[in-house]
Parts: C-alpha cells; structure tokens; sequence
C-alpha cells in the first residue's frame, strides 16, 4: 500500500508540474518580463556596445530573464502554492526541499526556452557566431539558473505574496549587480569599481571570467573555474538550510 501510495503521490505531482509549466509559459507577465525584456536588452547592449564580446551580451540578456524569471515569477508562484505542499508533507513523504528539486526541474526548463529564445533572436538577426563555446555558457547559465531559482523559492517560501509584491523588484535590482560585468563593460572606477570587487562573492563574477576566456580563444583558467564551483556552493548552502521540512501557514 506504501508503495501504491508513493507512486500515485507522485504521479500527481508530475502532472502539477507539467500544469505548472504550461501555465506559465501562458503567463503574459513570463512573456514580458523574461521573454521580451530579455530580447529588447540584448538589442540595446548591441546597438550601444559595439566591441563587447558577443556571449558577454547574450550571457546578460539571458541573465535578465533568469532573474525576473527566478526572483519574480517563480518566487510568487511558490509563495501562492506553498500552502498546498506544506500541507501535503504533514501526511506523506514529499516534503517541502522536494518540492524545491521538483521545480527547480521546471525552472531548468524554462530558463532553457529563456536561452533559446534570445539565441535564435541573436543568429537571426544580428549574425551571432554560432560555436561549441555556447556548450559551455549554457551549462554555466543553467548552474546559475538554478542558483537564482533557490533563491527565488527561498523567497517564496518565508514570504508572504503581498510582501513579495512590494520587495521583488529591489531584490531583482541588486541580483542584476551582482552578475552586470561592469568592469568589462568599461566602469572600473569609484562607485562600480567597488560594486566589481563584492561581485566576486558571486558565481556570477567568475562566470564573466570563464566566458570572457573561451570568448577569446584562450584557455579556461582554472582558478576560475573552480571559484566559481566554490562560491556557487558556499552561496547554496546557506539556502538550502533555510528552507524548512514543513511551512507553518497560519490560518486566516
């Protein structure tokens, strides 16, 4: 009976994903804030950016649909359905840090459509040179997708929706600085010098390193590499501890 019973818990969950998923991708705020907007920046870093590297480019554009998708979207759908989960857990196995692989699958999803959409919009029509380095950046935006999807289920897990309303948008805006590759755009002096060196607490920072190396032809530099693994999972952690086994939900 245990068994039946896991199986059928389960099944119900995949098909409330695939709901999920489709109903977001029906979603006009996913269409303009992580589809769209993503698409307009990498046209206007085009226009006014003419000698940045091209992935630098496309990995910000990606970036900002990551997280309006992540910090935004998602974390407000997790605050409206977390009741549910937490409920659920009371009485079976499927636990709250489940439900957070479990979505974090759908994220994954959807931060690749995010990728494929600006990629296909770059190709098309401003000529983007098509190489086995973009192999490399999307499993490194996919990493980095997951990241800001944590965070953004964190968030929807210890606020409330309405909270959430009034502080996502401040959260989006010092996400953004933390992954913006201000030196390489040029600001490495005063305000944004000091911003370029707290990034380096950040993935973000040595994601910018790694795709500015293989951009150029040279070697991945090591260091980088295994800095930006380290501070992915010294970021991580803390957050995967602050979601709980059960969300209380206070009754209304």
């Amino acid at each position: 009976r245990t068994v039946l019973s896991r199986e059928s818990i389960n099944g119900e969950i995949m098909m409330i994903n695939m709901i999920q998923l489709k109903q977001v991708l029906r979603n006009k705020r996913f269409l303009l804030f992580t589809i769209f907007i993503p698409v307009t920046w990498y046209i206007f870093l085009y226009n006014i950016q003419q000698g940045i590297v091209p992935n630098i480019m496309l990995g910000i554009a990606v970036f900002i649909g990551i997280i309006g998708n992540s910090l935004a979207t998602f974390s407000k759908r997790i605050s409206s359905n977390i009741g549910f989960y937490s409920f659920e857990s009371k009485f079976t196995k499927y636990s709250v840090k489940k439900y957070l692989l479990d979505q974090t699958f759908v994220q994954i999803i959807l931060n690749s459509l995010i990728f494929i959409v600006v990629l296909g919009i770059a190709v098309a029509f401003f000529k983007f040179p098509i190489t086995g380095n973009l192999a490399i950046q999307f499993l490194l935006l996919t990493m980095m997708g997951i990241y800001f999807s944590i965070i953004g289920f964190v968030l929807g897990v210890r606020l409330d929706s309405q909270i959430l309303d009034t502080v996502s948008f401040p959260i989006i805006i010092l996400a953004s600085m933390t992954i913006i590759p201000f030196a390489t755009l040029g600001a490495k002096e005063g305000f944004m010098g000091l911003v370029s060196k707290l990034q380096m607490i950040f993935p973000g920072y040595y994601y910018t390193n790694i795709i500015n190396s293989i951009s150029s032809g040279k070697e991945i530099n090591l260091t980088d590499f295994i800095l930006f693994v380290t501070v992915f999972i010294l970021n991580i952690l803390p957050l995967y501890f602050l979601v709980p086994k059960v969300k209380f939900v206070k009754a209304k």
